[in-house]
């Protein structure tokens, strides 16, 4: 196996939920819970409609004064609509950043060999000034 290896993931995209209310924001929506993500720490979490069906599903990522949310590409516009309509009067910025951010991948035990990573599902630091997480689903995903 190649540890050296980044793949690109041209599927997915990627939404930044920004401003003074982004954490209640989100905490109202999200099927996990907004307070255990941090710097150091990304979920997984889904939307659901107020019937509770599954509509969307994302990984959560704390970024600056906001979170980033990563999901599948074809679906972003929808998401983005979505969550526009709850916004309401909500101090929050929803932005689109597919089109300024990738989503990559490598393999678990290249991410255990960055300086400051821990094996934990969700672990999350920055490598530069780029996220880098493990998934928080599962640890042999991305490899």
């Amino acid at each position: 196996m190649n540890t050296e290896k980044v793949y690109i993931l041209d599927d997915r995209g990627i939404l930044y939920i920004n401003g003074p209310d982004s954490k209640k924001f989100l905490q109202n929506l999200i099927s996990n819970d907004i307070e255990k993500v941090n710097e150091s720490k990304s979920c997984f979490a889904s939307l659901l409609s107020p019937q509770g069906k599954f509509l969307f599903d994302f990984i959560v990522i704390k970024h600056k004064d906001g979170y980033l949310l990563d999901c599948e590409k074809k679906i972003i516009d929808q998401l983005y609509k979505k969550l526009d309509i709850y916004k309401l009067k909500s101090k929050v910025e929803i932005l689109n950043l597919s089109n300024e951010f990738v989503v990559a991948a490598f393999n678990h035990e290249k991410f255990i060999s960055i300086e400051g990573a821990k094996d934990e599902l969700g672990f999350t630091t920055k490598y530069n000034e780029d996220h880098i997480l493990l998934d928080p689903r599962n640890k042999k995903l991305g490899g």
